[in-house]
Parts: structure tokens; sequence; C-alpha cells
């Protein structure tokens, strides 16, 4: 059986799509790293998108205050604070007032409707530094500026060919599904279906459920698939594997990584996450294992994929 999943994964051929930095893309970044070094200025002007501004908010429901705030440090269009201050604050000088009705976003009144009044105390505009050597050798380890954009460059670069080899993961995935024809558990979906509809109080959505059942039976067959994979290939967890792994995994649930591997321990997870991470591994042998081009012919390095 291991040679015959081995025969059907080595050597297969995959097109991915063809994927450029562009020079726009480079000089993004440049100046999201410029405006990380930015200062702020005030100036005397009407505010506008973009800006950084200092406010005073009273909120009120039926002529009663219910809420009050001063010296709020607010950048105009960040979406951050209330519906419609970005309209009411543009347009505004420094000094100037205006009200806004708009939903309260927190607190024990969240969704009710309120007349907000604003003061705009004063409006600052982010001065970035000059693009050049000096502030290459300021932000970055380079000496010139053209280094920190070759710099850039290849970060971006490394980007595209980690989409890419994801890109590639999902293709050879659906190649060797399509070849196996492995049989699930009608139960086992079954159950699994319910157990997601339920949580999403949608039993009765027939569409849903079709879409639902449709991807946890893909789920269970990629299960199958990859765990065949790893027994062909020999796929060991070590233990220091594991431990970084669910160092990584603990970040997803916000946790200290001890609590996290403490309960996983505790709650007779790990035999599960041992599966999860030999499944993770048995993906990277098959991408090693794959012809990956992109749609121009170029060969695609599976080094992305670390």
């Amino acid at each position: 059986r291991q040679m015959c999943i081995r025969d059907s994964y080595k050597g297969l051929k995959v097109k991915v799509d063809t994927l450029k930095v562009a020079k726009l893309d480079i000089e993004t970044e440049l100046d999201a790293l410029r405006s990380r070094f930015g200062t702020l200025k005030t100036v005397d002007r009407p505010a506008a998108k973009g800006d950084f501004t200092s406010i005073d908010l009273t909120a009120e429901i039926d002529g009663k205050k219910i809420d009050t705030a001063s010296d709020i440090s607010y950048e105009i269009g960040s979406g951050q604070l209330l519906d419609g201050i970005d309209e009411a604050l543009e347009t505004l000088t420094a000094g100037e007032t205006t009200t806004f009705r708009s939903k309260l976003a927190g607190g024990e009144l969240a969704g009710q409707e309120a007349q907000v009044t604003v003061t705009l105390n004063a409006v600052k505009e982010r001065e970035l530094p000059k693009a050049d050597d000096e502030f290459a050798q300021l932000a970055s380890e380079f000496d010139t500026l053209e280094e920190l954009k070759k710099d850039i460059e290849s970060k971006l670069e490394l980007n595209l060919a980690r989409k890419q080899i994801l890109q590639a993961r999902d293709l050879i995935i659906d190649q060797l599904l399509e070849k196996a024809k492995i049989p699930v558990s009608d139960e086992a979906v079954s159950r699994e279906v319910e157990s997601h509809l339920e949580g999403e109080g949608r039993q009765t959505d027939d569409v849903h459920r079709k879409e639902v059942t449709e991807e946890t039976e893909k789920n269970f067959r990629t299960q199958l698939l990859l765990d065949a994979v790893a027994e062909a290939e020999g796929v060991k967890v070590e233990d220091q594997e594991l431990i970084e792994y669910l160092a990584f995994t603990s970040r997803n649930y916000g946790m200290d990584p001890n609590e996290f591997i403490k309960q996983v321990a505790s709650s007779g997870q790990v035999p599960a996450f041992v599966g999860e991470l030999s499944r993770r591994k048995a993906v990277d042998a098959l991408v090693a294992a794959a012809e990956i081009t992109d749609s121009k012919g170029a060969k695609v390095s599976a080094e992305a994929n670390n």
C-alpha cells in the first residue's frame, strides 16, 4: 500500500499562479517603514483624512449626559471610535465643535443611539523622514537606500513564494483526493455535521447543511490521505517538535505556552496534536516530492515552505 500511495505523489506536477513583486509594493513597504519613524507636527488648517487629532467627546441620550472623555488621540479615517466621527471631524479646525448622531459601541448602552458632541483641540499630520541613505542607516542594518529596497524586495518575493507553495499544497491534495477516492464513514461525517450546525443554530438550513457536509467529507478524506502519506514517508514527531508546535498553537488561544501545554496534556489531547503535526509534515513531504511550476513554466522552489 505504501508503494502504491508513494507512486501517486512522487513527481506529481502542479501549476501555480505567476506572482511578481511590483515596484509600487516596494514603495508601499518603504512608506510604512518611514511612517514608523515619522513625527507628528501640529498644523493650522481644517482636519482631513489621515490626520491625527486631539478631541473631547460628550455623549447624551434624551438630553442626559451619559459619557464624556477628554484629550482622546484619534486618527481620522481609522474607523476605530464611533460611526460618523470621521465625517464630523473632516473640515473642522482646532477650537471648533460639532454634533452628530451615532450608535454607542461599548458599555451598558451599546447599540443605543446618542447625540455626540465633539470638540477638535488640535490637528497634527505625520511628517515622514526623507527616503535616503541616512534614513536607511537609521531604520535598518543597511548603509544605502538601494540596499534597503533590495532587502524589502527579497522579503516580498519570499512572501509571494510562500503564497505559491500554499496554492501548490491545495492543488496537490485536490489531485490526490481525486485519484484516491478514499471512502469515509457516513456516520462520523453526519455526527460532525450535526455538531457543527448545532453550534451555529442552523440545523434547518439545508443549503448550508450540504456545504458543511461536503467540507466535512473532504476534511476527513484529507486526514486519511495525509495519515497514509505520513506512514509511507515514515514521519516521526519528536518531543521537541511537538513542544514547539504546541507553543506556537498557544498563540491562537492567547494563552501562556506552558499553561496551554499543561492543559493539552491533562485533557488527553496530545495524540490529536501529534496527528495534526504529523499531517503537516506529510504535506511538506508532498510539496518536496512534487514538480511545481508557475503559469510561465518557471520552477517554484519548495524552500519557501520553511
